[in-house]
């Protein structure tokens, strides 16, 4: 039976772990993807960026309304509420940004710390990665 995800046809699927899975598609390119989010968006047909956002978002919505109301959440808190989660998030993010910078700039304490010689050597070893890999 023939999947896609959007518009892209699946060629396979590899099971990562018990949350995860990592989906190949016709064209070579590789998702990872949580069930969660691959049970709700594979379908049978094609369907437009649209409706494939669509697929992705209302269930993650519905399933934060749901959180929402078995805590009781009241409406004056929401707008406090988004705050922190995005604050949350940010943090999140630098830091995960900071441990890949690591390799680069061992002292590194701030992912705004980052220069753009880093950078270039970052850029470099790229072009050296794609550079060997059309060798072969």
């Amino acid at each position: 039976m023939i999947k896609y995800i959007g518009e892209k046809k699946i060629k396979k699927i590899k099971d990562i772990d018990e949350k995860v899975y990592e989906v190949e598609y016709e064209d070579g390119l590789k998702e990872v993807l949580s069930k969660l989010m691959y049970n709700s968006i594979v379908s049978e047909e094609v369907c437009d960026a649209t409706k494939l956002r669509e697929k992705r978002i209302f269930p993650v919505v519905q399933a934060i309304l749901g959180v929402l109301r078995d805590w009781g959440i009241k409406l004056s808190e929401l707008q406090y509420m988004s705050a922190v989660l995005n604050q949350s998030l940010q943090v999140n993010e630098k830091e995960a940004l900071k441990e890949l910078w690591l390799n680069w700039i061992p002292s590194l304490n701030t992912v705004d710390d980052v220069d753009l010689i880093a950078i270039d050597r970052v850029l470099k070893s790229i072009k050296i990665k794609l550079e060997d890999n059309t060798k072969k």
